[in-house]
Formats: C-alpha cells, structure tokens, sequence
C-alpha cells in the first residue's frame, strides 16, 4: 500500500486562510518581495465573500452612512473592490459570482511570489520552543500532505485553527461589562456568540416552476418565530420585492452553542429553515409574482460570524472604537457600527441585531493583530485581539482585508529585522506606517511625509483650478426639515457666505440659521455651536443672501451651516459632487446629528476667499479628505487638463503613484465611478531636453503605480484626458519614489 509523502513547503511567511483578510496579508507580503504559502480549505477564494457564502464586501463606509463620510478603506481591499466590480458589474445583483472568485484567483495568481494550496486542510501545527516550527495540511482531492515552514504565520483561517492548535490565549464568548467598561456588554459574561446564516438567491425564470417543500425542511408557520417575522417584527422582515433577493441576513442560528464543535448540526438547521422559508415564499399566496420564481442557489455551506478572538497585546474595546484614543502603532481603519447580533438568532424573542453606533473612521493598533504568547504568530480578521463588542464593528471583511494588509506588510519587516511582530512596535513602526500609506493604506490623521530629495526646489502647475463655489442651481428645497451644509475652510477665520433663498409664500418668513463645528477631521459630526441667530425673508424673494459666520476656523477644519424654516421657505441646490463641501439632511435626533442628502446647497462668495484646490495639495501627505479636500479639481471642462512637476535638479525616479477620486463617500458602487480618471499621459522630461512619454487607457483604479526607472529627470507632466463622466479631473496624491539604493545613501 502506498503511503502519501509528506512534501515540505518552505517560505517566508506561511498565511492560513483565503478569505479577504488573508488574500490580503499573502499579496501584501508577496509585493514586499516574500515568498508565500497561502493555504485555503476551500476550492475557491474569497471566505464569507466567495461564490459559496456570497456576503457582500461591507467596511467601514457603513453602507454609504458612515459620519466620517468619505470612509471607504483604501488599499488592497480598495483595488480588490474596485476589480470585482470592473470585471462583474453584476456584483451587487449577486449575479456571475463566480467570474468575482476569478478575480480573486487572478490577483493571487498574479503574484510570483505567492504559492497557492486550494482544499488543503490544516489539521497540525508543530511547536519548538514555544514557537510555531511548522504547520501540516491535507489535500484531500489529490492525496497530498504538506508541512510548511516559515519564520512567520499569519492566522486567517476565520477560526483560528493555527492559533488555537499552537496554544495562543483565546477568548470565546461575550465579556462582561466591568471588564473593559463597555456599556454595551452584559452585566455577567457568557459564552454567547453570533450565528451562522446561509444565504439563498431567488431568481425570475419567466415561466411558472412550482416548489414542493423537502421533507427534512420545516413548515416555519409552526415555529414560534413565526407570527414575528410575518409581521416583520425586531428587524426581521421579508422584503417586498422577492425576485433578486440574495437571502435573509436575520435568518440566523447557533451562537448559543459551541459553532464550531457543532458546525453540522448547525447548517443542518439553517437548511431545514431556508428550504421551509421558501416554501412559505413560494406557496402560502402571502406573497405577489412569486410563480416564475426558483430557489437558484442555496450555499452549501453558512457564513459564519464569530468563534475564537486572540489576545494581543492589546484588546480592542468599545471605548477605543467610540473614544477613539490615539494609537502609536496604527495600522488599519474601521468604521462598520458595533452590530451586535442576538444570541439565539431567529429563535430570540429580542430584535435580530442592535447597530450601535460608531463616530465615525477609528484607527486598529498593530498590537491587537499578533498573539500575545505565541511570538511569531499574526493575525488578521474575525479572530483579532478584540473584545465581543469592538468586534461586532471590526469584523466586516473589507476591515479585515486591511488588517490582513497590515499583517501581510510586517511579515516582510520581521524577515528583514528577522525579528518578532512585537519587536516591530518597540523600533520600527514608523517604517511599517510609511510603508503602509505608500501603498493607500488608510489610516486616520498619519501624514505621509514628501521626501526632501524631491520636495527641494519642487515646482507645481496645473491647467487650471475649481473655483470653492457651487453656483448654478436647478431645483429648490423645502427647508420645513432642516438642512445642513458643510464647508472646509482653510483660513484661521470665516466671515460670510452666500446662499439663495427662495420664500415661496406671501407674507415673511424666518430663516432659522445654526452654525456648528466639529472636534474630529475625519468626521462630519457638528458637535458644538458656534451661533444662532434668525433672518427674515421677505415674500416673493427669490436670491442670493448674505449669511453672517463671523467664527474660527473649528478643530474639525469645517463649519456647518444648518438651515430651519417652513414650508414657505426653500433653498436652492444642484446635483453637483463637490469635494469636501457636502450637503445633508439635518436630524438632530440622530445620533451623528446629519444624514445623507443626495443634492448640494448653492453657495458662492466665501470669505475670506479660499484656495481649496490648489494643484500643490496633491504633495500634502494626505490621499483624501481629511478635515480639508486636500487634491486639485480642475474647472469644469470637456477637453483635457494637466498637472506639472519641475525639480530644480535632475532626479531619478523609480516609481510614480498617482490618487484618484474614487467616490470614498460610497460603500458599493456600480462600474464606472464617474469621478475617476480613466485616460491620461505621462511625459518625463530629462535633462538633455530628451523626453518620454506612456500612455494610460482605461484606467479604474484608485491607486495607480507606474515603475519608470528613470534617471536625470527635470519635469514630470500628466495630461488627462477622460474620466468616466466626471466634468473635473481629480487628483488626492501624487508621489514619486527614488530607487531603493539612493533611498538607502541618504
């Protein structure tokens, strides 16, 4: 009888589990030139996000709600995003899900660097000196046994298998309240967790296709939940439309057993409900055009949420997602709110989640994604060093896909230092950071800095600049409900604006004028007021009007103008996209105070006049808003526009990156997003008067690199020349690289 050979695997970093946290930390390791094993159970990429689970992508922009605004992550989960969508534009229909597993493949495929094991199960890990020597896998289908050696393991397996085989501090379950002083955790701790869901998809075939009910489903009208959820009642309600319906995220059980010991008997649950909602879906006549409707896809297996969390050398806790404490060792972003799920899932009689809510983008200590005992263990996901509560937020995958990239970064700086993580944050987290940021890294208030040796004698011009005004408006706006606008300002004071007002009645009104600031740049939160004061609107007015700020420039770097009045009272505002200067619907009641408003408040003659675009942003540090804009926006325009860089000696460069605007502000989005630049040149010029030029067409990418390796170059010029609607070309960032070795002389 043949015995299966055990093959060695050897690598730099060994990462276990291709989920979004995990595909991320093994590109981010490969692109720092590591060589990788990137282990996955699954024959497909992507976890909870894959064709088998198909849960969307959701982050720290909060479904397009986050009160930071422009909250999308950056980074690798931003240009894994932005591929999924360009290659399946169906994405958020939950159609050819299976093309945006390819994408994922692709990418890893795409790095030389990272060795792929699909359907390999890691069943042992090997333990020497207190140190995780290796690592065993099992690839059923091909027979095949694997023991990967590396100096470093990043665990993003979800569960945490190396982790808890290795012996790493775990916790499992809810913390009580003194523990951390959360006030949302429970008097007593317990062992409760969130459940698991399987999805389902629901599609029109156009002919009528009958459903008999499997005999292992339920008739759900017999169980006790059932009277709730037809009424809709604690946040679990049928959708009115059915056809496209991707499954129901409340439809959820086990985390009030051990989930991963009974792992079977839990999706042996979930599928007896999903089958028997079907049938209530499809036969009980409760519901309308549901005869040319089909099951389509029921996963095969559930989207699990919570299990095993590590113990870092720091616990993320309530209090540092809503306090936001500042961080040495800041690594990543979140943002989702702190969704807590019940215990018991369709079975509890309370509501099927509570979204608690999260001010906005907070920062992820480096310190809460490596093990605390195991010193050569990272960790990046749903198994990070977070209590409960902080992890109903930092669990969502595009949050974990950062801390996957964060991990994957320091895996290259402990093979360079051959140091441990812990070691990164006592002597080399300021290089961590800036090499995080150099590749779009999100992380709340670190600047990047510009390197001397291009910032000396640097010159910057551009075609021409957006003026900080918003001036033509096509429709006006009952300001019965209050209104806010928001502006950046500059200038250490403001002392008025113009808005136009329109009193529709025939008799005077009052226009109730707020002005607010903010205490955090990230956000769009007006915390303190500045004034108050009313203004009477004559009847029949029609115009612009002077408003009085007469105020500081807040901490935030922004004034919120609320404006109150009724019926009568209107302002006038446009469709225009603004950078910076956003409009909302002001609802005091709610807990950030606005609310998203599709439409833009007309304003113009700011004073003091501000230089809000100016082309000399895009070398600022900053690669999107942050209390100001901080990029150029050209004037509006249908032809083509330009920035320029002169140095006042000749440089060599090895990259270039380019920022774009990508629409931060949104969560999902469909291709093409209309502010990116999707066709530009780039034209060096050398100091022998010599020039180069390359092309760039079709681009939808947020972050562009270009690797010129060019020597003795005196001007650099962009020249774009399409977007993908946009009438403005934007530009957050434009940073140059000198080659490694010159990087290393200075």
């Amino acid at each position: 009888m043949e015995v299966i050979k055990m093959e060695l695997i050897k690598a730099d970093v060994t990462v276990v589990g291709g989920g979004i946290a995990g595909i991320c930390a093994a590109i981010a390791a490969a692109r720092q030139g590591l060589q990788v094993s990137l282990i996955n159970d699954r024959p497909v990429l992507g976890g909870n996000a894959s064709s088998e689970v198909r849960v969307h992508i959701n982050g720290s922009a909060y479904l397009g709600n986050s009160p930071s605004y422009y909250a999308r992550e950056g980074g690798l989960v931003e240009e894994l995003k932005l591929k999924i969508f360009h290659y399946n534009p169906l994405y958020n229909k939950k159609l050819m899900l299976s093309l945006s597993d390819t994408v994922l493949l692709d990418m890893v495929y795409d790095e030389p660097n990272i060795s792929l094991f699909l359907n390999t199960c890691v069943h042992e890990t090997g333990m020497e000196n207190g140190r995780i020597k290796w690592v065993e896998g099992l690839q059923l289908a091909s027979e095949r046994k694997f023991r990967f050696e590396s100096r470093t393991y990043i665990d993003c397996s979800g569960d945490g298998i190396v982790g808890y085989q290795a012996g790493a501090l775990f916790r499992w379950g809810r913390e009580a309240k003194h523990e951390y002083e959360e006030e949302l955790a429970p008097e007593v701790a317990d062992h409760y967790t969130m459940g698991d869901t399987i999805l389902f998809q629901a599609r029109d075939v156009e002919y009528s296709v009958p459903y008999k009910r499997p005999g292992f489903a339920y008739d759900i009208t017999k169980l006790a939940f059932f009277e709730s959820i037809k009424k809709g009642l604690n946040h679990r309600a049928f959708p009115r439309k059915i056809n496209g319906l991707g499954g129901l995220w409340w439809l959820e059980y086990g985390g009030h057993m051990d989930i991963i010991k009974n792992n079977e008997d839990i999706a042996l649950e979930l599928r007896k409900l999903v089958y028997g909602i079907w049938d209530y879906i499809k036969n009980s006549g409760e519901f309308d055009d549901v005869d040319n409707l089909i099951l389509d896809y029921v996963c095969p297996i559930p989207g699990k949420r919570e299990s095993r969390r590590f113990i870092g050398e720091h616990m993320l806790s309530q209090n540092d997602l809503t306090a936001k404490p500042h961080f040495e060792d800041a690594v990543s972003v979140g943002g989702w709110y702190m969704d807590l799920h019940a215990n018991k899932g369709i079975y509890d009689e309370g509501p099927a989640t509570a979204w608690n809510f999260v001010p906005g983008l907070y920062n992820i200590p480096f310190r809460s994604l490596y093990s605390r005992n195991i010193p050569n263990l990272m960790f990046a996901g749903r198994n990070i060093s977070a209590t409960h509560v902080a992890f109903g937020s930092t669990r969502v995958m595009a949050t974990c896909g950062c801390m996957g990239q964060a991990v994957g970064t320091a895996a290259s700086l402990c093979l360079k230092y051959e140091v441990d993580p812990a070691a990164i944050v006592e002597a080399h987290m300021g290089e961590l950071q800036a090499l995080l940021l150099r590749d779009g890294q999100t992380i709340v208030g670190l600047q990047e800095e510009l390197d001397p040796y291009f910032a000396d004698g640097l010159t910057i011009r551009a075609s021409s600049q957006r003026s900080y005004d918003n001036l033509h408006p096509t429709e006006e706006i009952s300001l019965e409900k209050g209104l806010c606008l928001a502006l950046p300002i500059q200038t250490s004071v403001a002392e008025s604006v113009r808005i136009k007002i329109k009193n529709r009645s025939e008799h005077s009104e009052t226009l109730h004028v707020k002005l607010f600031g903010g205490e955090r740049k990230e956000n769009y939160i007006p915390t303190s007021e500045l004034k108050d004061y009313r203004l009477v609107i004559a009847a029949g007015h029609d115009d612009w009007i002077t408003l009085e700020l007469s105020c500081k420039k807040p901490a935030d770097d922004k004034i919120y103008i609320v404006l109150e009045g009724t019926a009568g009272l209107a302002v006038y505002v446009n469709e225009e996209k603004m950078t910076g200067a956003v409009s909302f619907q002001y609802k005091p009641e709610e807990p950030s105070r606005l609310k998203k408003f599709n439409k833009s408040i007309c304003f113009k003659d700011l004073l003091p006049s501000q230089n809000m675009y100016n082309p000399e942003n895009v070398v600022n540090g900053f690669s999107r808003p942050y209390g100001l804009p901080n990029g150029w926006i050209s004037e509006r325009t249908e032809g083509q526009e330009w920035l320029e860089f002169c140095f006042a000696s000749p440089k060599n460069v090895d990259e270039i990156h380019l920022v774009f605007n990508s629409q931060l502000n949104l969560e999902h989005f469909d291709d093409p997003i209309e502010p990116l630049i999707q066709d530009y040149d780039v034209t060096l010029t050398f100091e022998d008067g010599t020039e180069s030029e390359f092309k760039i067409r079709g681009n939808y990418l947020t972050l562009n690199k270009h690797k010129v390796d060019a020597k003795g170059v005196t001007r650099i010029r962009f020249n774009f020349c399409a977007t993908y609607g946009s009438p403005y070309y934007e530009v957050f960032a434009v940073k140059w690289f000198a080659p490694k070795t010159l990087s290393e002389v200075r």
